[in-house]
């Protein structure tokens, strides 16, 4: 399995038909020694994303840590809960967890100003951290979106590397501490594959160290913009080679890796046995949870980009939002995509995953 037929230009990925060797922090892994990667990753030394500069906040300081990400103040901060890692989506930053009011736009949100997840988890003794994967570093053409990358979208390539040297860092920086990881659309598949390359590419012990990995409206069996894979050589259209087709989805070279045969590997170590077939858990049972928008009745979807079938994950705890709970903040341009959202700031979305890294 090598590049994707339609690989961004701006991927370090051969033509040829050789699989790509797995590259970790250490540097080339030799392919016999586990399964090769579908896709191309960017290397951390030269990634544009992997930047602290030009913030408008301060940038965490994670020991070893190179690239962006925000920490939430917290007091009285209770050690025995674990450190709780958020993972953004696309064409978004660490804003997407937190309270905000808007400027310029038409009308005012009903709930602007009220404390979203990380301001609630930080008065709940929890320490947060948040990744910033740096969309604004993204160098694609951005003439229009059907053809370039106005939105500057980042695909897999782009996120993962990051947010493996983020979940990695803290872990390091923290030894006697679990994580729980809350990802939002792109950030969901982002999560799952970190945490693959981790175990599988780099030999590292992390399912014993995590606790929940909580997952809000990911793609993980496809999304609807999928007709950009054969229209856009950007990583506008190479993120949703990625993920297939959600309306007809058959197993993309990248999600088979991550779901496995028949959903085999969808939720690594839930059972506190194996992932991906291996004996690597350590005894932890991993607690799994989707959060997405139900989908209209009639069999179509609110959610612009997934939908049930999409986001649900074998050996998860699969939970709805109805169709009234969308973002009323005004988050992301004034509320565009206020349904996709949803999950990450309407309230009943922030409770369950209240719920969930509480319990």
């Amino acid at each position: 399995m090598g590049c994707l037929p339609t690989a961004s230009p701006h991927a370090d990925c051969d033509d040829d038909t050789t699989p790509p060797a797995m590259m970790g922090d250490a540097g080339m892994v030799d392919p016999g020694e586990g399964p090769a990667d579908a896709i191309s990753y960017r290397a951390l030394a030269t990634h544009p994303g992997c930047t602290t500069d030009g913030l408008s906040y301060e940038p965490a300081s994670i020991a070893g840590y190179q690239c962006a990400a925000k920490a939430y103040p917290v007091s009285g901060e209770d050690t025995s809960k674990p450190i709780v890692l958020l993972i953004h989506g696309n064409s978004d930053t660490p804003g997407v967890w937190e309270s905000f009011t808007a400027s310029g736009c038409d009308t005012a949100g009903a709930t602007e100003g009220v404390p979203m997840l990380a301001e609630n988890l930080a008065s709940r003794g929890f320490r947060v951290l948040a990744i910033d994967m740096r969309h604004d570093q993204v160098t694609d053409p951005a003439d229009d979106n059907e053809r370039y990358n106005a939105a500057k979208n980042m695909d897999h390539g782009w996120g993962v590397p990051i947010a493996q040297h983020f979940i990695r860092s803290v872990l390091e920086a923290y030894p006697g501490r679990k994580i729980s990881l809350v990802g939002h659309s792109f950030g969901v598949t982002v999560i799952r594959d970190a945490l693959r390359r981790l175990d599988v590419n780099e030999g590292y012990d992390v399912w014993p160290r995590i606790e929940d990995v909580v997952l809000l409206a990911g793609g993980n069996h496809g999304v609807s913009s999928y007709g950009l894979c054969a229209a856009n050589e950007t990583m506008r259209g190479e993120v949703t080679c990625e993920m297939g087709n959600r309306d007809a989805f058959a197993p993309t070279p990248f999600l088979g890796q991550l779901n496995g045969p028949s959903g085999a590997w969808e939720t690594p170590c839930a059972d506190g046995l194996t992932a991906y077939g291996r004996d690597v858990c350590g005894g932890n049972a991993v607690d799994y949870t989707t959060i997405v928008m139900q989908d209209i009745p009639d069999g179509t979807q609110q959610d612009l980009f997934v939908s049930e079938a999409s986001s649900r994950l074998a050996g998860a705890d699969n939970r709805l939002i109805g169709l009234n709970d969308f973002d009323e903040t005004n988050y992301f341009f004034c509320g565009l995509l206020k349904n996709h959202f949803g999950p990450a700031r309407a309230l009943a979305g922030i409770s369950v995953i209240l719920e969930k890294l509480e319990s």
